[in-house]
């Protein structure tokens, strides 16, 4: 596991790293909060990283919201703004307790705020 706080450009440093996890083997899962799954896919589009999203589990790379994430998994995770995830809902600690458990070998979480406790 591999827990990075980004000072700058959230968005930039999520294709970085999506890109590291792409050119090793198997699947790459970015994981964001339900309001940022958009804004994500669209910058690793725009960096020429195709992304699918949850409903297309044979994908190199998919995009998915933290709300549909149980029950998946990926061999490579990244979790992108835990505090986003853990405040978009009553049970926001749980629901990111899932999304950092869907890692088969590789979790990278990337984050611009403080961390949730």
């Amino acid at each position: 596991m591999r827990i990075r706080p980004v000072a700058g450009d959230l968005l930039g440093a999520v294709v970085d790293a999506v890109r590291d996890a792409a050119a090793r083997e198997g699947s790459v899962g970015v994981v964001a909060a339900d309001a940022d799954v958009d804004r994500v896919r669209r910058a690793l589009e725009a960096a020429g990283i195709p992304a699918a999203g949850a409903d297309t589990p044979a994908a190199r790379v998919s995009v998915v919201p933290a709300t549909l994430v149980k029950g998946l998994e990926y061999d490579h995770v990244v979790a992108v703004e835990p505090a986003a995830i853990a405040e978009a809902e009553e049970r926001g600690l749980h629901r990111l307790y899932v999304v950092l458990t869907r890692a088969v070998s590789r979790l990278e979480v990337l984050h611009g705020r403080p961390l949730p406790f």
